[in-house]
Formats: structure tokens, sequence, C-alpha cells
């Protein structure tokens, strides 16, 4: 799992501005044409393209992360580089008037995109160009579902991302310590802004089921209290402590012992007059709604299945890449599914081939050491701490790539994922972290595939191969906010079963069976997520499925719940994953016997985040 660090979709989003022109006249007019008919090459009106649509993606960039503060922070080290400077810290609040503006920016975006013409692009920005295009019209597309969106979910909602986020907040300078002091004490402000869009949720009889409702209540009220706010034991008063003292050891004249008591105080104050009652408030109100949408009848079963069915096909599009049909995605689902089970039966049937192996435990430590290892021959290596130079903008030797392994808290570890990969700034990515959470209990192999995916050759890797490949420069950044959840995810996991190969070397333990079955597993879930948001599956219709598989009524709740608060979360891994192996075949069929697997590696990573439509299109253009 990956953790993008911008708040999507609930920000406030600047109209796209109209360029001025300056007037001439009509003979100034003819007299430039004339003279650049004869003085400049042919290749000009593409130097002018190129210059028109990379100043259009500029100013998209600036425009999205402008008034976020938070979201700026993460994504940028130093936004003056980009021409962007921020007056104020401000987390974005969502008003019905800011959705406004975000539909009339996509729509004035799409207008300009539309007076480029991508014939006289360069070939890289054409790729970008049709990436861009597609992406806007897709996020206009679900724009229109206005209400279908849940930014509370128990698991995964912006009450659980965004402490995460304010634990990592860096430190670089003694403005950004007042900045993140002022962006905790907003808390309350961005958590009303959530609710009045709850409130439309509920007048459209699309409000969070009961269940979802009583994990999120549970959540807010056990997140912060008194007592661990006092002893310090609360991650948010020991990740503060943590880097007020590293700042202050680094730059001890820009930071006092009593500007540092003064800071710890004050951060102190907040989390106990501002963040506490944010949550408890956000408790209170969610509640409180919940009664009316029943009194209404607007709980999350109501409502017109077809539009419905729209959105949900709509968000496949988006969290995955693919623009297979729901009827082609069940039919790839089903004919995996049969495969796997008797790929699984056959194994068991020739009996363990585990080999007789003992090693001691492996650290978390040791295991990013070996997979960096292991994955020499099969991947292309990273320019970082590399003698390799870089090229454009990065034609310097580039520090080496670290990796933090950090616990979540426990006041976050219920509800949070088994381990998580926080996206570092896209000028500043040498440095990464990694969540694991404690009551996950990761070990042996289920431990060496969650770093696998996390790490290297999965989220950290790619992620720090495309900021090394200079896809996203200072020219065009843009790039580098695009999210292509499927392009990651499904990376991420293909890295994460191709990793069983490698944990071979080191556990007694038939990886074959626990890879294959590791795939049935997610396999299925994406067809029951199919099931419940497209085909209306209810629980006891889930459980009933499930019991077929062996698997009790308890845990097939739990399998419920999860997919019924996540829509479209396993196909986002799981078909995306197949969408790689799809890309794969057609490579191997295109490249004859010039096909490896390094090689395909190297095609996707240097194609960068994508759709797999044009993912498809480059592989033949470039075969």
């Amino acid at each position: 799992m990956r953790i993008q660090s911008k708040i999507r979709n609930f920000s406030v989003r600047k109209s796209a501005g109209r360029k001025l022109f300056l007037a001439a006249s009509v003979g100034c007019l003819l007299f430039l044409t004339g003279f650049l008919s004869v003085f400049l090459p042919r290749s000009m009106p593409a130097l002018f393209a190129d210059a028109s649509y990379n100043r259009l993606c500029r100013e998209i960039f600036r425009s999205e992360l402008s008034g976020n503060t938070l979201t700026l922070h993460y994504t940028l080290k130093n936004p003056a580089d980009y021409g962007i400077y921020e007056a104020e810290a401000r987390l974005p609040v969502y008003s019905p008037e800011s959705q406004a503006l975000s539909q009339a920016a996509l729509t004035d975006w799409l207008e300009e995109l539309s007076a480029v013409d991508p014939e006289n692009l360069s070939p890289e920005n054409q790729y970008s160009y049709t990436l861009l295009t597609r992406y806007l019209t897709l996020q206009q597309s679900l724009s229109a579902f206005t209400c279908y969106e849940e930014p509370l979910s128990p698991g995964s909602g912006m009450q659980q991302t965004l402490p995460v986020l304010f634990s990592e907040y860096r430190f670089q300078r003694r403005k950004d310590i007042d900045n993140y002091l002022s962006l905790l004490s907003q808390t309350d402000s961005y958590f009303q802004g959530l609710l009045s869009y709850e409130r439309e949720k509920a007048d459209a009889g699309l409000f969070m089921s009961a269940e979802s409702l009583d994990a999120l209540v549970q959540g807010c009220e056990t997140f912060l209290t008194e007592d661990a706010i006092d002893s310090g034991s609360h991650f948010l008063v020991e990740s503060f402590t943590t880097r007020l003292t590293e700042f202050r050891d680094a730059y001890p004249e820009l930071l006092s012992d009593d500007a540092f008591d003064y800071y710890y105080q004050e951060n102190i104050r907040i989390l106990k007059e501002d963040m506490m009652p944010a949550y408890r408030e956000l408790a209170k109100e969610m509640t409180l709604l919940s009664e009316t949408a029943r009194q209404k009848g607007g709980l999350s079963d109501s409502g017109g299945a077809s539009e419905k069915q729209r959105y949900y096909t709509l968000l496949i599009r988006k969290s995955t890449g693919s623009d297979r049909s729901v009827e082609e995605i069940q039919e790839m689902l089903y004919a995996q599914f049969d495969s796997l089970r008797r790929e699984l039966l056959q194994l068991k049937k020739q009996g363990s081939s585990a080999a007789a192996r003992h090693t001691h435990p492996l650290s978390a430590e040791d295991i990013l050491a070996f997979l960096q290892q292991d994955m020499r021959e099969d991947y292309p290596p990273l320019l970082s701490g590399s003698e390799v130079q870089g090229s454009g903008l990065l034609k310097k030797q580039l520090p080496a790539v670290t990796c933090d392994i950090k616990y979540i808290s426990k006041s976050l570890s219920a509800s949070s994922a088994p381990a998580f990969y926080l996206t570092p700034q896209m000028d500043s990515f040498h440095k990464n972290v990694i969540y694991i959470n404690p009551d996950s209990s990761l070990e042996g192999t289920t431990l060496f595939t969650t770093l696998a995916h996390e790490a290297f050759p999965g989220h950290l890797y790619q992620t720090v191969y495309a900021r090394e490949s200079g896809i996203a420069d200072r020219k065009n950044p843009l790039r580098g906010i695009l999210d292509y959840p499927g392009y990651a995810e499904g990376w991420a996991l293909y890295a994460e079963l191709a990793s069983y190969d490698y944990a071979a070397n080191y556990y007694a333990a038939d990886t074959e069976i626990l890879k294959t079955s590791r795939s049935l597993e997610l396999c299925l879930c994406s067809l029951l997520d199919l099931h419940i948001h497209y085909y209306g599956f209810n629980l006891s219709q889930t459980q009933a499925l499930l019991s077929m598989f062996g698997i009790p009524e308890e845990s097939a709740q739990n399998i419920y719940t999860y997919i019924e608060q996540e829509p479209a979360s396993y196909l986002k891994y799981y078909l995306s994953y197949l969408e790689i192996l799809s890309l794969k075949e057609e490579a191997a069929d295109l490249w004859g016997e010039n096909y490896s697997d390094y090689r395909f590696h190297q095609f996707y990573l240097d194609a960068g985040p994508s759709d797999f439509v044009s993912l498809r299109e480059r592989l033949h253009r470039d075969k």
C-alpha cells in the first residue's frame, strides 16, 4: 500500500487563468510571418508547441498545489524553484463553491489542451499529452458523481491519513515548524468541510453504512486522549519532539532552548485544545447525521443502482487504469481463478518442495539488503548512490537511497494496513519511509514479500526510478502529481508475487504454494468486489459464497465489511497486476527472441506512471 501525500478531490482548486495576449497590427503580423518563414528552421513549430504545452502543464501544477500547504510541503522541498510561493499555511476546506471551481478548472484545462496540436509535440510530450487528456477527461466524468466518494472511510479516510502526514511533516527550515503548528490547529475547519460534504451525501441517500459509522466513531473517540498527550506517549507528541530535536541539533543558531520549549508546549496546547476536540466533534456530528439519514431512509444501500454502477465503472478505470468493461474484467478474473485453483491442487498433490534450510530470523533491514541484491539481474539499477550520471536536470551523482522502517502507532494500528510506503518529495526523494503495523504480526516469508511490495522492487524502487528519470522536471513537473494507483499498486503486487522466488533462498517454506494461494485469495476478493459493488451482493450472499471455500461467517463478514467500505480496492491491486501480465505477454510476442523480463521491466518503468491503454499503445509504437 502506498500513501500519497496529496489531499485529493477535497482541495480548493483555482480556476485555470486565462492568458492575456498583446494586440498586434495586421502589418506587424504579416511582417513577422514572413520573417519567421525565412529565418526559423522547420522544427520551430514543434518548439513552440512544446513550450506552450509545458507552460500549460506548469500552470496546472501550480494551481493544484497552491492553497494546500500540506500537499505542497510533501510534494516539493523547494517550491520556489517551481514558481510557487505560499504566504500562509492553509489546509483546503471543502465547500460546494470549491467543488464548482474544481469542475470549472477541469473544463478550462481541457479546452486549453484541445488548442495544442499534439502532432507538433516531441515524442515524450505527445505521450504526456495523451495521458493528461485521458486523465482530465476521466476526472471530469467522475466529478459528475459528487456524492459517491467517501473521504471518511474507517480504514483509509482523512481522519486516518491526516495524522500520519502530520507525523512525517519535515522541518527543513524554521518556518516549517510554524506552518506545521498552524496546519495542526486547522484540523477542525478541515473536518467541518468534510462534514459539509457528508451532509450532501446524506441528502443524496449515499451516507455510509452503520458498520462503517461505528468504526469511524470508535476510531475518532480513541485516537487522542489527554493522558496520552500529557505522558508524551502519543505519536503526534513523540514525532514532533523528535523532529524538533533534530532541527535544533542541525541548526542550533535557528532554535534556542527557549524557542524549543515554546514550540513543545504549543504543540501540546494545540493537540488538547484544537485537534482532540475536532475528532470528538467529528464523531458526534457524524452520529447525529447518521440518525437524520436513517430517518430519511438515506443509507448507502439506497439510490439508483444504474447510477451506482456507472460510478463504480468509472472508479475501476480511475483506480486501475484499465479500460475493460465489467463483463470483460469478470471473465478475466474467473479464468484466472480457475487456472490458479487447478495449479494449487496440482502443487498440493506433488507435496512440499520446500528446502530443508534453517535460517536465523531476518530483520526488516536484512530483508531490504537481500532484496536489493537478489533483484539485480531482473530489474534495471537505480542511479542514486552510483557512479552513473543522471540525465536532464539530474546530471550529477545522486545521494544513496535510504529507507527508515517505522511502526504504526497503537492509536492507529487497529484500522491501518499491515504496511505502507509514504511517497517522498519530488525534488528530494532519496529519504524514504515505510510503516509496519505491529498488530499485523508480519514475520517470515510474509514480512519478506510485504517489504518487496513496499520497498524493493516495489513502491520505493518504482517511485525513485520515476523521480530519477526526469519524467517530471521543472520544465514540466505535472506528471509528478498525476495519480495512477493501478500502475503503482499493480507493480507493487507484481513485485511481491515475484519475490516469493527470492524468499525461497532464505526460508524453509513452500513458496510456490504460498504464492499461488496469495494470488488466488486476491483474485477471489476482486471477484467479490465486483459482485458487491456492481451486482449488489449483500452480506448473507457473500457469507454463503465464501463458506464454499471453508471461510467461516465471522471472517466472511470482515471481508465483506472491508470491500463494502473500500470499493475497487482489490481491483486496484489485482486487476492492475493482471494488466501487467497481459502487457508482458504482448511484449514477449512483439519482441520474440529479444524479449527478457529485464527489458520488459525497463520498458514499464521508463514509461512512468500511466494508464494501461496508453502503456499498450506505447509498447506497440516502440516495438
